[in-house]
């Protein structure tokens, strides 16, 4: 099982660097064109062109044991 550690990413078209907080903490971009969603809950992108070569991914993740 994954747990994550930061959820952000970087806008490849203004450069912004937006980060997701907390459970439903939905942060766009300056110019609109991409989001992060979910906090340290899930991972949720949104993209105005609903492509993933719109953003670089940042989140961070580890691997725990499920015991």
């Amino acid at each position: 099982m994954r747990k994550i550690i930061k959820n952000a990413i970087q806008c490849k078209h203004c450069g912004d660097i937006i980060v997701s907080t907390h459970r439903h903490d939905f942060v766009t971009c300056s110019c609109e064109s991409c989001s992060v969603d979910g906090g340290l809950d899930y991972l949720r992108r949104c993209c105005k062109n609903s492509q993933e070569e719109d953003y670089i991914e940042l989140s961070e993740t580890i691997e725990i044991d499920n015991k």
